[in-house]
């Protein structure tokens, strides 16, 4: 119930203050769980896109943010992911048919650019066998950058991808996982040039 309500009141917002607008929601699977990913520059971008995405997300999020003492007690009723060992969690979750949000810079970036991805989306979407879903989230570095404390009215669009599936490996070589990571970011820049 808490995400449906917190869902409705991000929708308000993103709405009224963000004018959201939203591309390539057919590209989201219309059954079965995925792993989306995007890029990160802003605290608005989880928000606007769970407000995109009809389907529910449960997102890794930074251990400094998720141990927010009144934070905290939210994130954990809504099911997100600490930072922490976070991919084996997150496999956990996939396992069970639940879909995942990942931000592969793994920190907002300073300056709005995409930056290098981490390895563990690549691990997991390797490891779980799921379609990756790419994801651009344009206007929230100029609505709300970091060492901002109030965000400003500005529009945001999300424009989705077409899924990567990248098939099924229980223990995926470097080589592999690197390739997989290359193009999960290609894909997200793509995306941003849009």
């Amino acid at each position: 119930m808490p995400y449906r309500i917190l869902r409705f009141i991000g929708f308000l917002i993103c709405k009224i203050f963000f004018r959201i607008k939203v591309k390539g929601l057919e590209n989201i699977p219309a059954r079965g769980n995925f792993i989306i990913t995007a890029n990160h520059s802003s605290y608005l971008d989880p928000v606007a896109i769970g407000v995109a995405v009809p389907r529910r997300i449960k997102w890794i999020v930074r251990k400094d943010v998720y141990d927010v003492r009144w934070l905290k007690p939210l994130l954990e009723s809504l099911g997100m992911i600490r930072e922490n060992g976070s991919v084996g969690k997150a496999l956990d979750l996939l396992i069970k048919g639940e879909s995942v949000g990942v931000f592969p810079e793994g920190a907002r970036s300073p300056d709005g650019k995409l930056g290098e991805g981490k390895k563990g989306v690549a691990i997991m979407a390797l490891r779980s066998g799921v379609p990756v879903v790419p994801c651009a989230v344009g206007g929230a570095f100029k609505a709300y950058p970091r060492g901002v404390v109030f965000p400003r009215p500005y529009p945001v669009e999300i424009i989705i991808g077409k899924a990567i599936k990248p098939g099924k490996s229980d223990a995926p070589d470097e080589k592999t996982i690197d390739s997989t990571l290359a193009e999960i970011m290609t894909a997200i820049g793509s995306l941003m040039e849009q």
